[in-house]
């Protein structure tokens, strides 16, 4: 025999577990159903490689100074730091490593302080400005007349923070949603103190006992007034769950991927959207370094890149003592590669991506612990997060995110419209916007 709820909540990560706080703050009967067998989506956090200090190998840091994570830590009193990432970079080219500008290498093509300039304030302006045939990133930073430097930078800021190889990632729609953010991305960034797990615990706590982990959404089917939710448990064997509402909060890859079957199909302007907004590939890889001298020699740096496919960061920059652990970070093609391949394989590849953009006589050391996430091959996920590619736009993520037969509801980085997807407290903010659109409905006539 089903069950019955007034709305049931499809995932519990950062959407999942805001929409299912404000449908208790409002006394909703919900019901959350996740298939992992955690909450917290793809926020994950390592504490054994770094001796309890936490090492996030999910969603790596918090965006922005007035963003909804910072009300969630402050409610929960934990804490949050600056994360000098961009004023303590080091860039890899043409066989020099040079840090961001100093007196010594002002006129510096790579990372002077016109190229510089040009990077962080005169390419964005055109960009933002530009009006043309939507195109790659790639495309449109090689018809610019700029500095190596500065297009060194657009592609990380842009594309590589994406999750994206430039040559997947468009213009027109990332402008766009540069031009909606209430904070401009990619400068003010912050680390979880006590690592994003601490959050996500201590959130889900009085949720609890509404979320039914290890429980796969097979299908969902939608009448005038209710759904129906086909499920499979951790024993194998299918259950059903009936609602008056449901909010969707699945992964975009996921929702890709068809594995969910939709009685009847979804409008065909909600499959355009999710055939048209892409979903970046990310890996995380912590190394912790034994018999290294890389801070001794690059001093205190908290960025590491050199146009490839990985970029390495020292979570704890800036701290005493930070422990001898990089967190490389993988995107695009090569992280959907790499992520079937082996551990050691893995850990190889990253290894030959840091040697390769530093000076030989850098001694990287010995390899003794190590830890990685596989986001683009998690069945429960299948990628990283989402961007928009040539043709892509905001009017696409709206289309994603509107209610279906007044029933359905849907939430997820993906379907934040307002400039700020691919992001915690983006995520966040959709949840509560899709519980609100359900409680609405409920007491609509």
């Amino acid at each position: 025999m089903a069950e019955f709820h007034d709305v049931v909540v499809i995932g519990a990560g950062m959407a999942g577990l805001a929409c299912s706080q404000r449908l208790q703050q409002a006394g909703v009967d919900f019901l959350v159903l996740e298939a992992a067998d955690r909450v917290g989506g793809r926020v994950q956090t390592n504490s054994s490689l770094g001796g309890g200090r936490p090492f996030e190998i999910g969603a790596l840091m918090i965006h922005g100074t007035q963003v909804v994570t910072h009300a969630w830590l402050r409610e929960f009193g934990l804490h949050a730091r600056p994360l000098p990432t961009t004023k303590r970079a080091r860039f890899w080219r043409d066989g020099h490593l040079e840090r961001l500008p100093l007196p010594g290498n002002l006129l510096h093509r790579t990372i002077g302080l016109r190229a510089f300039y040009q990077g962080a304030f005169i390419l964005p302006k055109r960009l933002s400005a530009y009006d043309g045939p939507d195109v790659s990133l790639a495309e449109w930073l090689a018809r610019q007349d700029a500095l190596p430097g500065a297009k060194l930078l657009v592609n990380l800021l842009y594309a590589h923070a994406s999750a994206a190889d430039a040559d997947a990632l468009g213009v027109r729609g990332p402008a766009e949603e540069t031009a909606l953010a209430s904070e401009e991305f990619g400068y003010r960034n912050f680390q979880v103190v006590e690592g994003y797990d601490a959050l996500v615990s201590r959130r889900a706590a009085p949720l609890m006992d509404r979320i039914r982990l290890r429980t796969i959404v097979t299908a969902i089917g939608r009448w005038a007034g209710g759904v129906r939710i086909d499920t499979m448990g951790p024993d194998g064997l299918g259950g059903e769950v009936r609602a008056k509402r449901a909010v969707i909060t699945l992964p975009l890859g996921v929702l890709q991927a068809e594995t969910v079957a939709f009685d009847p199909p979804l409008p065909e302007a909600k499959r355009d959207a999710i055939r048209a907004i892409a979903f970046g590939d990310a890996m995380v890889i912590l190394l912790r370094l034994r018999d290294s001298d890389l801070a001794a020699r690059l001093g205190d740096f908290g960025l590491l890149w050199g146009e490839g496919p990985t970029s390495f960061h020292r979570p704890y920059v800036g701290t005493h003592h930070p422990p001898d652990i990089l967190d490389g970070f993988l995107v695009g093609r090569e992280a959907r590669r790499r992520a079937t391949l082996s551990d050691d394989e893995v850990r190889d590849l990253t290894l030959e991506d840091l040697r390769a953009i530093l000076p030989p006589s850098v001694r990287v050391g010995q390899v003794d612990g190590y830890a990685c996430s596989r986001w683009p091959v998690h069945p429960f996920v299948r990628g990283g997060y989402s961007f928009l590619p040539p043709g892509g736009t905001v009017d696409h993520r709206r289309a994603l995110a509107a209610p279906v037969d007044g029933v359905l509801f849907f939430a997820g980085e993906a379907t934040h419209t307002h400039g700020e997807p691919a992001t915690v407290h983006g995520a966040i903010e959709t949840g509560y916007r899709a519980a609100s659109e359900a409680i609405e409905s409920l007491r609509r006539p």
